[in-house]
């Protein structure tokens, strides 16, 4: 006679078998069901999903899941923790280890390798296989067990959680960022495997200079403060210092400390404030040795994924703009006007609507005064130095009434107006030596300058005031060629001295004006007749001239003192500073004891939006 039970025993049955872990007979469909899916696949590497849905109905607690790859490594999950290598484990976090009836979980994972088996829209979880729960045949199907010491080729076991852990702190879940992977967009260097004990393909090798960065890009489900662990290694003979930047804001210096072992990884930890969405993280060297050693940097965190690295915008050139006017200028009579002048002229005095003045490739010899607004100046993209504003005064030339007309007056180029860009123009004052002589005497508010060229000797850019931005132009002279009291900055320029002369640049800034000549970067050159050690980077020409170099190179002509007083006037009020400049030049030891080698805080605050407040010039972009 065959021993019927009845439904109420079998269902007590399963309820405590349930509870001591040691049910591993039935099918994957009768406790639960998972997904396998890729999500993003880039052909060395994918992204993948399991999603586990209870579809029993009692609550399963502290679920987990494995599962094996064929010529894949998984390396790094989130949303779940990960352990084991091939097959790979994946537990339930605090927050979604614990699942009701009907309830789902999903995880993601990322690989190395080419996505195969299992396939990429395949629900896997409960297919029809040789496999059970307590079968030993590898299998890359997912199959259920309850029991987690059991091990099998993709399982979901579920147990009860004691009270203690049900007392503890809910574990976060956490993402791994490694070289060549989504989520890492760039670096200053290589990326090498000579020394052991890395993890993934390698480790990051950058450049030995100040500046060189390691980029990542994460997307985060909420904004708050994440903790980020860097693992690295520093063999070398010192600690090696970086700067946390996240989304373009600088969040702390760290350091890398030494252990004389390039084969012994460390790890530091650090607090990152993230947006909800997208969010880059940016580490940048501020030693010459570069970065350490950068493993992998580990995010921690509830929603933390990776996030596809931002495509750099096209650079926009003046030439591209076509929602303005446009007034052609060639010198060779093929545009509506032959001068810069005879075009500017038609404009009001008045004018608000912003006009570009398209310049021809060629030389221009006029004396160009611009009193009208709104104006760009562009010539042909890549023909800066063959599109020539040239005039050849000097401050000694003769005014035609017994004088002569100054240093002002010796301007090849004169702007007197505001709201007044130039780009791709070479801009000329030939007068040679013997005088000072202007190039470009530049006077207002919101003036801008990109991809040119001033050329002169003494005097050569007249920043007279107002607020000025200079992007990747070649500034050249011999005596103080950049001076002034605008608040003006230099990003990404050289700087060049064709002949010797006692300093660089004579600001002239007001005592309330808290920045005046900022060079942000960019490189500091000279021809091979000037001398080592022979010019300043600068001279006051005014008590409180002020100006700064930042992270700026500087050639073997710059003097060991740095920094040098104008006539009557004294270091002791001037404004001089450097932070992280670098090269032949940079002697920071042996600088004028009145001027300042910045802090890392300090250095903060020489930002584009805080020097120049409520304008953010469009080259800037």
């Amino acid at each position: 006679m065959k021993n019927i039970m009845s439904a109420p025993k079998l269902q007590l049955i399963k309820r405590s078998l349930l509870a001591t872990g040691i049910l591993l007979s039935m099918t994957p469909s009768a406790w639960a069901a998972c997904s396998y899916s890729v999500t993003n696949n880039w052909g060395a590497g994918f992204t993948g999903e399991i999603k586990v849905t209870n579809d029993t109905a009692q609550t399963i607690n502290s679920w987990s899941v494995s599962w094996q790859e064929t010529n894949v490594s998984v390396t790094s999950a989130w949303n779940a923790t990960l352990s084991g290598s091939n097959p790979y484990t994946a537990t339930g976090l605090g927050w979604n280890s614990t699942l009701a009836p009907g309830a789902s979980a999903s995880f993601g994972f990322q690989a190395n390798g080419t996505a195969g088996a299992p396939k990429v829209n395949g629900s896997l979880c409960g297919a029809t296989t040789s496999s059970t729960a307590t079968s030993s045949t590898k299998s890359s199907t997912p199959i259920i067990s309850s029991s987690s010491s059991v091990k099998s080729s993709v399982a979901i076991s579920s147990s009860k959680s004691s009270s203690s852990a049900a007392s503890s702190v809910a574990a976060e879940s956490s993402w791994l960022f490694e070289e060549s992977a989504v989520g890492f967009c760039s670096n200053s260097g290589v990326i090498d495997n000579k020394h052991a004990g890395y993890t993934g393909t390698g480790f990051i090798d950058t450049e030995n200079a100040v500046g060189a960065s390691i980029v990542w890009s994460l997307s985060a489900a909420s904004a708050k403060t994440y903790t980020a662990q860097i693992r690295f290694g520093n063999g070398g003979t010192s600690a090696r210092r970086a700067t946390v930047v996240v989304n373009d804001n600088q969040i702390k210096t760290l350091d890398f400390p030494t252990n004389s072992n390039w084969t012994q990884w460390q790890t530091v930890n650090v607090d990152i404030p993230l947006k909800a969405g997208t969010n880059s993280i940016k580490l940048v060297a501020e030693t010459a040795d570069g970065l350490a050693n950068i493993d992998s940097i580990r995010v921690t965190g509830n929603g933390i994924t990776p996030a596809a690295c931002p495509t750099p915008p096209a650079s926009t050139d003046c030439n591209s703009i076509t929602n303005q006017p446009i007034l052609r200028v060639a010198a060779d009579g093929s545009g509506q006007y032959r001068t810069l002048q005879a075009a500017l002229n038609t404009l009001s005095n008045s004018n608000t609507t912003p006009t570009q003045i398209r310049i021809k490739p060629g030389t221009y010899r006029e004396k160009l005064s611009v009193t009208k607004p709104f104006v760009t100046f562009c010539g042909e993209t890549g023909k800066t130095s063959s599109t020539i504003l040239t005039y050849n005064d000097g401050a000694s030339t003769s005014n035609g009434n017994g004088g002569t007309i100054g240093t002002s007056g010796s301007a090849s180029v004169t702007i007197k107006a505001n709201d007044v860009s130039m780009e791709n123009i070479t801009i000329e004052n030939s007068f040679g030596v013997g005088s000072q002589a202007v190039a470009l005497l530049a006077q207002g508010q919101r003036l801008q300058f990109r991809n040119c060229r001033l050329l002169g000797n003494q005097d050569t850019l007249y920043t007279h005031s107002g607020t000025q931005y200079y992007r990747n132009c070649h500034i050249q002279g011999t005596v103080d060629f950049i001076f002034g009291a605008a608040t003006a900055v230099f990003d990404n320029n050289t700087i060049h001295s064709v002949g010797g002369g006692s300093a660089l640049t004579a600001p002239s800034t007001e005592q309330n004006v808290p920045f005046g000549l900022v060079f942000l970067g960019g490189k500091v050159t000279a021809a091979s007749n000037v001398s080592k050690g022979s010019v300043a980077l600068g001279r006051n020409w005014r008590p409180y001239g002020a100006a700064a170099y930042i992270r700026t190179e500087l050639g073997q002509h710059i003097s060991a003192v740095g920094w040098v007083k104008m006539s009557e006037n004294t270091l002791d009020t001037a404004r001089f500073s450097e932070y992280l400049t670098t090269g032949a030049g940079a002697n920071t030891s042996a600088r004028a004891p009145q001027s300042k080698q910045l802090t890392a805080a300090q250095a903060a605050t020489y930002t584009i939006s805080n020097i120049f407040g409520f304008w953010t010039p469009s080259y800037s972009k």
